[in-house]
Protein backbone atom coordinates (compact mmCIF):
# COMPACT_ATOMS: atom_id res chain seq x y z
CA UNK A 1 0.00 0.00 0.00
CA UNK A 2 1.41 3.37 -1.02
CA UNK A 3 2.01 5.68 1.94
CA UNK A 4 4.63 8.03 0.53
CA UNK A 5 5.42 9.73 -2.77
CA UNK A 6 9.00 10.57 -3.71
CA UNK A 7 9.38 13.19 -6.42
CA UNK A 8 12.35 13.81 -8.63
CA UNK A 9 12.56 17.57 -9.21
CA UNK A 10 14.00 18.47 -12.61
CA UNK A 11 11.74 17.38 -15.43
CA UNK A 12 9.01 16.35 -12.98
CA UNK A 13 8.16 19.24 -10.67
CA UNK A 14 9.65 21.88 -12.97
CA UNK A 15 10.44 21.79 -16.69
CA UNK A 16 14.07 22.72 -16.13
CA UNK A 17 15.84 20.22 -18.38
CA UNK A 18 15.96 22.49 -21.50
CA UNK A 19 17.47 25.29 -19.39
CA UNK A 20 19.96 22.90 -17.80
CA UNK A 21 21.07 21.58 -21.18
CA UNK A 22 21.70 25.14 -22.34
CA UNK A 23 23.70 25.85 -19.17
CA UNK A 24 25.55 22.54 -19.53
CA UNK A 25 26.72 23.43 -23.02
CA UNK A 26 27.99 26.83 -21.84
CA UNK A 27 29.94 25.31 -18.98
CA UNK A 28 31.27 22.46 -21.11
CA UNK A 29 32.51 24.95 -23.73
CA UNK A 30 34.57 26.74 -21.06
CA UNK A 31 36.58 23.53 -20.73
CA UNK A 32 36.60 22.70 -24.46
CA UNK A 33 34.07 19.91 -24.02
CA UNK A 34 31.54 19.46 -26.81
CA UNK A 35 29.00 16.68 -26.41
CA UNK A 36 26.21 15.43 -28.66
CA UNK A 37 22.60 15.55 -27.47
CA UNK A 38 22.62 11.82 -26.76
CA UNK A 39 25.86 12.14 -24.75
CA UNK A 40 24.32 14.92 -22.67
CA UNK A 41 21.21 12.78 -22.16
CA UNK A 42 23.40 10.05 -20.67
CA UNK A 43 24.10 12.37 -17.75
CA UNK A 44 20.46 13.24 -17.03
CA UNK A 45 19.71 12.29 -13.42
CA UNK A 46 23.41 11.79 -12.61
CA UNK A 47 24.88 13.91 -9.75
CA UNK A 48 27.28 16.67 -10.84
CA UNK A 49 30.18 15.11 -8.95
CA UNK A 50 29.83 11.81 -10.79
CA UNK A 51 29.38 13.55 -14.14
CA UNK A 52 32.46 15.73 -13.70
CA UNK A 53 34.53 12.85 -12.33
CA UNK A 54 33.81 11.07 -15.60
CA UNK A 55 34.35 14.12 -17.84
CA UNK A 56 37.59 15.17 -16.15
CA UNK A 57 38.96 11.70 -16.77
CA UNK A 58 37.82 11.60 -20.39
CA UNK A 59 39.10 15.10 -21.22
CA UNK A 60 42.22 15.02 -19.03
CA UNK A 61 41.33 18.13 -17.03
CA UNK A 62 43.00 17.15 -13.75
CA UNK A 63 46.25 19.04 -14.31
CA UNK A 64 44.63 22.43 -14.89
CA UNK A 65 41.43 22.25 -12.84
CA UNK A 66 40.03 20.98 -9.56
CA UNK A 67 36.67 19.25 -9.56
CA UNK A 68 35.45 21.51 -6.72
CA UNK A 69 36.16 24.61 -8.83
CA UNK A 70 34.36 23.21 -11.88
CA UNK A 71 31.34 22.09 -9.86
CA UNK A 72 31.04 25.46 -8.12
CA UNK A 73 31.09 27.16 -11.52
CA UNK A 74 28.44 24.78 -12.84
CA UNK A 75 26.14 25.17 -9.82
CA UNK A 76 26.39 28.96 -10.01
CA UNK A 77 25.49 28.82 -13.70
CA UNK A 78 22.42 26.68 -12.91
CA UNK A 79 21.45 28.92 -10.00
CA UNK A 80 21.70 32.13 -12.00
CA UNK A 81 19.81 30.61 -14.94
CA UNK A 82 16.99 29.32 -12.73
CA UNK A 83 16.72 32.53 -10.73
CA UNK A 84 16.39 34.65 -13.87
CA UNK A 85 14.08 32.25 -15.70
CA UNK A 86 10.31 32.37 -15.88
CA UNK A 87 9.94 28.64 -15.20
CA UNK A 88 6.66 27.48 -13.72
CA UNK A 89 5.61 24.26 -12.03
CA UNK A 90 4.95 21.42 -14.44
CA UNK A 91 1.35 21.63 -15.62
CA UNK A 92 -0.98 19.70 -13.31
CA UNK A 93 1.62 18.73 -10.71
CA UNK A 94 0.24 21.15 -8.10
CA UNK A 95 -3.13 19.36 -8.28
CA UNK A 96 -1.32 16.12 -7.50
CA UNK A 97 0.38 17.78 -4.51
CA UNK A 98 -3.04 18.86 -3.28
CA UNK A 99 -4.45 15.34 -3.68
CA UNK A 100 -1.57 13.67 -1.87
CA UNK A 101 -1.68 16.20 0.96
CA UNK A 102 -5.46 15.87 1.34
CA UNK A 103 -5.14 12.08 1.52
CA UNK A 104 -2.28 12.11 4.05
CA UNK A 105 0.49 10.81 1.80
CA UNK A 106 3.98 11.75 2.93
CA UNK A 107 5.96 13.59 0.26
CA UNK A 108 9.66 14.27 -0.27
CA UNK A 109 11.95 15.39 -3.10
CA UNK A 110 14.89 13.14 -4.03
CA UNK A 111 16.94 14.96 -6.65
CA UNK A 112 20.47 14.64 -8.00
CA UNK A 113 20.63 18.44 -8.07
CA UNK A 114 22.77 20.48 -5.67
CA UNK A 115 21.07 21.53 -2.42
CA UNK A 116 21.39 25.21 -3.41
CA UNK A 117 19.34 24.58 -6.55
CA UNK A 118 16.67 22.56 -4.73
CA UNK A 119 16.37 25.27 -2.07
CA UNK A 120 15.81 27.90 -4.77
CA UNK A 121 13.00 25.89 -6.37
CA UNK A 122 11.58 24.96 -2.95
CA UNK A 123 11.28 28.62 -1.94
CA UNK A 124 10.31 30.01 -5.34
CA UNK A 125 7.24 27.78 -5.54
CA UNK A 126 6.50 27.57 -1.79
CA UNK A 127 6.73 23.78 -1.92
CA UNK A 128 6.89 23.58 1.87
CA UNK A 129 3.08 23.74 1.82
CA UNK A 130 3.13 20.20 0.48
CA UNK A 131 6.61 18.71 0.70
CA UNK A 132 8.37 18.90 4.04
CA UNK A 133 11.85 17.72 3.11
CA UNK A 134 14.31 16.88 0.35
CA UNK A 135 17.38 14.74 -0.30
CA UNK A 136 20.01 16.25 -2.63
CA UNK A 137 22.60 14.53 -4.77
CA UNK A 138 25.44 15.17 -2.33
CA UNK A 139 23.61 13.51 0.57
CA UNK A 140 24.41 10.00 -0.64
CA UNK A 141 27.58 8.20 -1.69
CA UNK A 142 26.20 6.65 -4.86
CA UNK A 143 23.97 8.59 -7.24
CA UNK A 144 21.22 7.28 -9.50
CA UNK A 145 20.92 4.60 -10.92
CA UNK A 146 22.03 3.31 -7.49
CA UNK A 147 19.04 3.18 -5.10
CA UNK A 148 20.76 5.13 -2.30
CA UNK A 149 18.91 8.44 -2.65
CA UNK A 150 15.48 6.80 -2.65
CA UNK A 151 16.30 4.51 0.26
CA UNK A 152 17.50 7.54 2.22
CA UNK A 153 14.27 9.37 1.34
CA UNK A 154 12.17 6.44 2.57
CA UNK A 155 14.19 6.27 5.77
CA UNK A 156 13.75 10.02 6.31
CA UNK A 157 9.99 9.60 5.97
CA UNK A 158 9.87 6.50 8.14
CA UNK A 159 8.19 4.47 5.38
CA UNK A 160 9.22 1.05 4.07
CA UNK A 161 10.52 1.08 0.45
CA UNK A 162 7.71 -1.17 -0.78
CA UNK A 163 5.21 1.45 0.41
CA UNK A 164 6.85 4.25 -1.57
CA UNK A 165 5.94 5.51 -5.04
CA UNK A 166 8.61 7.33 -7.04
CA UNK A 167 7.84 9.79 -9.85
CA UNK A 168 10.80 10.09 -12.23
CA UNK A 169 11.56 11.28 -15.75
CA UNK A 170 14.98 9.72 -16.37
CA UNK A 171 16.20 6.22 -17.12
CA UNK A 172 18.72 6.44 -14.27
CA UNK A 173 15.97 7.52 -11.89
CA UNK A 174 13.60 4.73 -12.89
CA UNK A 175 16.37 2.14 -12.47
CA UNK A 176 17.20 3.58 -9.04
CA UNK A 177 13.57 3.34 -7.93
CA UNK A 178 13.28 -0.26 -9.10
CA UNK A 179 16.56 -1.18 -7.40
CA UNK A 180 15.17 0.34 -4.20
CA UNK A 181 12.17 -1.99 -4.40
CA UNK A 182 9.75 0.87 -4.94
CA UNK A 183 6.84 1.43 -7.29
CA UNK A 184 7.69 3.85 -10.06
CA UNK A 185 5.79 6.22 -12.32
CA UNK A 186 7.77 7.51 -15.30
CA UNK A 187 6.82 10.97 -16.49
CA UNK A 188 7.64 11.07 -20.19
CA UNK A 189 7.67 14.43 -21.90
CA UNK A 190 9.60 16.24 -24.63
CA UNK A 191 12.90 15.91 -22.78
CA UNK A 192 12.61 12.14 -22.36
CA UNK A 193 13.17 11.13 -25.99
CA UNK A 194 16.53 9.46 -25.27
CA UNK A 195 15.39 7.85 -22.03
CA UNK A 196 14.33 4.20 -21.73
CA UNK A 197 11.51 4.25 -19.18
CA UNK A 198 10.16 0.75 -19.85
CA UNK A 199 10.97 -0.66 -16.41
CA UNK A 200 8.55 1.75 -14.69
CA UNK A 201 5.17 0.42 -13.51
CA UNK A 202 3.43 2.98 -15.67
CA UNK A 203 4.48 5.75 -18.06
CA UNK A 204 2.44 8.95 -18.14
CA UNK A 205 2.65 12.10 -20.24
CA UNK A 206 0.48 14.39 -18.13
CA UNK A 207 -0.29 15.13 -14.50
CA UNK A 208 -4.05 14.82 -14.84
CA UNK A 209 -6.94 13.24 -12.93
CA UNK A 210 -7.11 10.17 -15.19
CA UNK A 211 -3.44 9.33 -14.65
CA UNK A 212 -3.73 10.00 -10.93
CA UNK A 213 -6.46 7.37 -10.71
CA UNK A 214 -4.25 4.93 -12.63
CA UNK A 215 -1.26 5.30 -10.33
CA UNK A 216 -3.43 4.82 -7.26
CA UNK A 217 -4.17 1.33 -8.59
CA UNK A 218 -0.52 0.30 -8.83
Amino acid sequence: MTRAVIFDMDGVIIDSEPLYKEMDKKVFAEYDIYLSESEIENYVGVPLFEMWTDLMEKYDLHEEHKIEEIMENHVEMFYKGLKESDLELMSGVKDWFEFFKKNDFKMIIASSSHAKIIELVYKKFALDKYIKDYIDGNAVKNGKPAPDIFLKAADRLGVEPENCLVIEDSEHGVKAARSAGMKCVAFSQRNSSFQNLDSADIVIKEFNTENLKKIMEI
